[in-house]
């Protein structure tokens, strides 16, 4: 059996702060359900796919737009957003969808959403997607 020296340990401990750090933004985010999404005033909400240009052709959610996070971390000052609008983010699980809410945070977008379960959440539950 090996033992885990207090250098590895502290090892652990350090990347563990570093990951909670990374998400301190996206953890302020809040939630929108898939049904609360279904019912929202499309005028007001604008729904971003974050995922690949692939992915999102594969299967999106209705009247979503596609802002790759690529793009988004190339420029977030460039995106044609309106920041009165509530943005409300999605990618295939989460991890991309909350490094977008970060960097929309840190360039003045305030009213941001993150849809539960994601894409997988949304395919799971079985609800329609556009190609």
């Amino acid at each position: 059996m090996s033992r885990i020296t207090s250098k590895t340990l502290n090892q652990l401990i350090f990347g563990l702060l570093a990951c909670i750090g990374l998400s301190s933004h996206a953890a302020s985010i809040n939630e929108i359900s898939q049904a609360a999404l279904l019912d929202v005033d499309k005028t007001q909400h604008i729904i971003v796919d974050v995922r690949t240009a692939r992915e999102y052709s594969e299967g999106h959610v209705p009247g979503a737009i596609n802002i790759p996070l690529s793009k988004i971390q190339k420029d977030a000052t460039r995106l044609n957003l309106d920041k009165n609008k509530t943005v409300v983010l999605y990618c295939r699980s989460g991890y991309r969808a909350a490094k977008a809410a970060d960097i929309l945070l840190d360039n003045g977008f305030e009213h941001l959403l993150h849809l539960e379960g994601d894409m997988l959440g949304w395919s799971k539950a079985g609800l329609t997607t556009e190609n």
